[in-house]
């Protein structure tokens, strides 16, 4: 009974959240009626229009840390692709930081604070970069590519593994 309550209630979410992305609504009540839910419904997800992104956030983090089964730099692409929405919306605030905790993530060994920082701040401009040409396909060949240069060379001066 519960695995088809979550379901349902991430099949919800989802339909609030498609909802929020595509046109950034103002209040529960317009998101309510475009995603076709009660209002009661979208206060059941989200406390106010202004926790859906956060909410949001940690969903897609949770989601991410499950979709990653090894630490892969291509697999992280790969979800981002997946969730090009998402990504979108946090590219027109110039937010980054989602992405910083997703390269962080990646790499779980114990490295000194300000290599983590450095490097992952550098990837994430050039996932940023990626996502101001539209996230294309096409190009994650390039981006991977980017990545694992900037990850060699870092690694060669530093004299650390990056995954």
């Amino acid at each position: 009974m519960g695995g088809m309550r979550d379901c349902r209630y991430k099949k919800t979410e989802e339909k609030i959240l498609s909802v929020f992305f595509d046109a950034r609504y103002d209040t529960m009540r317009q998101i309510a009626k475009k995603a076709g839910v009660a209002r009661s419904t979208i206060y059941t997800h989200h406390h106010s229009v202004m926790r859906i992104l956060p909410d949001w956030e940690k969903y897609i983090l949770e989601e991410y840390y499950l979709f990653l089964r090894k630490e892969s730099y291509f697999e992280m692409l790969i979800f981002i692709l997946k969730h090009q929405n998402f990504f979108e919306v946090f590219l027109k605030f110039n937010d980054r930081e989602i992405i910083m905790k997703m390269v962080l993530f990646l790499w779980r060994a114990e490295r000194p604070k300000e290599i983590y920082n450095i490097l992952a701040s550098e990837i994430t401009e050039i996932i940023f970069e990626w996502g101001r040409r539209g996230f294309s396909e096409k190009e994650i060949e390039r981006v991977l590519a980017d990545i694992v240069y900037l990850s060699k060379t870092a690694e060669a001066r530093l004299g650390t593994v990056f995954k």
